[in-house]
């Protein structure tokens, strides 16, 4: 009988990661942003639940511009406008301006849209990153 419980509790422990994994689908996207008036989907539109944990963005030295960022989830966006002389510096290298990561940490229930744009803020070549993940 003992045998019997100790297979069975390691056939589920084999299984729980796999009925884990088949419900979730972790996201890491990826944009650039360098053209005067433009806007780049950092998470393209997607129809799912899930949570945005966070967005991080890395801006030049010689220029650095504000950037807008538009999260819209479940259809209602919101904005905010980035300024990364307030960030901090690489001490070497190309002293370039770090965001670290913007903690959102934000459940969508139905649907995730993120926008970048620099439309009237400037040009420079902005790279972000997103964290996010939905079932």
């Amino acid at each position: 009988m003992r045998v019997q419980y100790l297979l069975l509790a390691g056939a589920l422990g084999l299984l729980a990661p796999a009925m884990a994994s088949a419900a979730t689908t972790v996201e890491y996207s990826y944009a650039q942003i360098y053209l005067s008036s433009s806007t780049v989907d950092l998470v393209p539109s997607t129809s799912a639940a899930g949570v945005l944990n966070g967005i991080k963005c890395i801006f030049p030295s010689s220029s650095p511009t504000t950037l807008k960022i538009t999260v819209t989830i479940d259809t209602t966006a919101s904005s905010l406008t980035v300024d990364p002389t307030y960030f901090e510096r690489e001490s070497n290298g190309g002293g370039q301006y770090l965001s670290g990561w913007i903690p959102f940490n934000t459940d969508f229930n139905s649907s995730i849209h993120v926008q970048l744009n620099n439309t009237g803020l400037g040009t420079s070549t902005i790279n972000c990153w997103a964290s996010w993940w939905h079932t």
